[in-house]
């Protein structure tokens, strides 16, 4: 322990115990990096999905605080454009006092201040949660951010975020834009190169399908600060509404807006059957009765397929574990979720969708009917 105290001594004057990260925040080389020199360089970040757009780490450190995620976002031209390092988040980390969380965000910036050698100015209106930052200016004047995300009354810490934003022009999508994403190929027709952001353990499918959404777009926006807008919670998940409700009032903020998708539900309630063993069983006896021609899942699938011949993400909450996926039977127990649906084949009858559960999440397949029998709700969300 002593030979460990000596060396920190020896490599930091104010007796700083060196992670990771910390260089990769003040190496002004850091935001230069592609998506393929940046995996070759930090090979503690593991891609999220075959198309490179997002990289997680959840094994590194920032002085002597393990960060359980670090997250660095790319263009769909491979050019870093966010890293962030969540020392702490109330979805993974749980709650945390009004003393205890001033403690630990007080310490960490005076750690900071020695290392940048620099001292942080605050400000109190930073990102789309609006919430309080310590601004640090390099001498090559990069600044980079620690945000101090909390709710006042009643007092919530929610979370403190190391950013460093790159932003660009170029790499915004309006909505005119998003038919260059879209492919055809072997009968399928999908939207490609959407962001894979992993909600972990968490209950965050909402924030994190929405910030899906908004990377896809480029818009600067986290799950994690989508959770504190949602008012999400790590063991009950969020409500739908309330996601989408915070996303509406935010709309300005996040340059995102959203639209209800109409269209007449299916006859199973899934409102009122409290039992999932009880509701599966009427999902599978729908799925037998349902005709294929059904005006009402007719009207379902034209709303879907003609957003996505736009190129546009179709955000669908549903009951999960129900019917089929991928030619398998579900293996989940009837819970609430939110996915988004990228594409369609029409000779298999199929929905192409997404979860927001990481590497082998990110295409997958439904038969039309199930879809809709499943569904909760539709949404289209587009940049402003």
């Amino acid at each position: 322990m002593k030979l460990i105290l000596r060396l920190c001594i020896t490599l930091f004057s104010a007796s700083l115990c060196a992670g990771d990260l910390e260089d990769m925040y003040k190496n002004e080389e850091t935001i230069l990096l592609t998506a393929e020199t940046f995996s070759e360089k930090y090979g503690k970040f593991k891609w999220g999905g075959k198309n490179q757009r997002i990289a997680m780490s959840k094994s590194s450190t920032l002085f002597e605080h393990k960060i359980r995620e670090s997250i660095a976002y790319f263009s769909a031209k491979g050019r870093l454009k966010r890293l962030d390092a969540w020392i702490y988040n109330r979805g993974d980390d749980g709650d945390m006092t009004k003393k205890e969380f001033e403690k630990k965000y007080k310490k960490l910036i005076g750690e900071l201040s020695t290392y940048f050698e620099s001292k942080p100015k605050r400000t109190g209106i930073d990102g789309v949660t609006r919430s309080m930052a310590y601004v640090f200016t390099l001498p090559n004047k990069k600044q980079i951010r620690l945000l101090v995300g909390f709710q006042k009354s009643p007092y919530r810490a929610d979370f403190l975020n190391l950013i460093i934003r790159n932003k660009s022009k170029e790499d915004r999508i309006r909505k005119s834009g998003a038919l260059e994403f879209l492919v055809k190929k072997d009968g399928d027709v999908y939207i490609d190169k959407i962001p894979m952001i992993d909600q972990g353990p968490k209950g965050y499918c909402v924030p994190a399908t929405l910030a899906r959404i908004g990377q896809h777009y480029n818009v600067d926006v986290s799950m994690h600060e989508i959770a504190m807008i949602a008012d999400s919670s790590s063991e009950g998940g969020t409500s739908v509404r309330a996601a989408l409700a915070g996303v509406k009032k935010n709309s300005s903020r996040m340059r995102l807006k959203i639209k209800d998708i109409k269209f007449v539900y299916a006859d199973l309630d899934l409102r009122k059957t409290a039992s999932p063993l009880a509701l599966k069983g009427k999902a599978g006896e729908l799925f037998k009765t349902l005709k294929d021609k059904d005006r009402r899942l007719s009207k379902f699938k034209k709303e879907i397929k003609k957003r996505i011949d736009k190129g546009l993400i179709v955000t669908w909450s549903l009951i999960v574990g129900l019917l089929p996926e991928n030619g398998k039977a579900a293996r989940q127990g009837g819970g609430g979720h939110m996915r988004i649906i990228i594409g369609y084949n029409d000779a298999n009858d199929e929905f192409i969708f997404s979860d927001t559960w990481g590497p082998g999440h990110e295409l997958k397949r439904i038969k039309c009917k199930a879809a809709y029998i499943v569904t909760t709700g539709l949404y289209e969300i587009n940049p402003r």
